[in-house]
């Protein structure tokens, strides 16, 4: 297993690695309660959010000779929230979205400015998604796709921030040094609250 950059031309394989890995994810299921509709809605959007990371920010993939095991979308201080400009070229995605189910998009779109409105004004470092397939889990991977993002955050003193919907990821990233901030980030009433988390900057 090699840990590199995600590059652009990686990010169909990267959607396709958080697909498999968020298909029940509490967030989405929330959002999108058809299964079907679900994985049609997240694979537009997760190929996009992975180019826009690969653009714009330092996404890393774990890779084998066999392709991507697993991703981490990470953003710098100034990468995050998205400009008006890289909102734009995710038009063609969001529409895909609605395409793919209709019903459910005015809560997904809802969702995602809530999410933004949470984010701290603080320059950080942004675990703006994570996904291991899950023929990969439970093999390191995701460690080996956090520690080097948070020792450059620790060389350069920033803090880093992320955020979760499902209540079994707290334990995992307080390994890490993370510890939640916002128990609470209420999206939409219907929606499962996320959770904020942020680890300290080192002093």
């Amino acid at each position: 297993m090699r840990i590199e950059r995600l590059e652009p031309a990686r990010a169909a394989a990267a959607g396709q690695v958080f697909t498999a890995s968020h298909s029940n994810y509490p967030g989405f299921a929330f959002m999108f309660p058809d299964p079907e509709a679900r994985a049609r809605a997240l694979r537009p959007f997760m190929v996009a959010t992975a180019h826009d990371a690969a653009l714009h920010g330092h996404p890393l993939a774990a890779v084998d000779d066999d392709g991507v095991l697993g991703v981490a979308l990470w953003m710098g201080p100034g990468e995050f929230p998205l400009t008006t400009s890289r909102k734009a070229r995710m038009t063609p995605a969001l529409l895909r979205v609605g395409w793919a189910a209709p019903r459910w998009f005015g809560r997904f779109i809802r969702v995602g400015a809530s999410l933004e409105r949470a984010f701290p004004s603080e320059p950080c470092w942004y675990l703006e998604a994570m996904g291991v397939h899950p023929r990969s889990q439970r093999r390191g991977v995701g460690t080996q796709l956090i520690e080097p993002v948070l020792r450059r955050a620790d060389e350069d003193r920033m803090p880093c921030y992320l955020q979760t919907s499902d209540p079994a990821n707290v334990a995992y990233y307080e390994r890490f040094g993370f510890a939640v901030t916002q128990p609470a980030i209420v999206t939409v009433p219907d929606v499962h609250p996320y959770i904020g988390m942020h680890r300290s900057a080192a002093r």
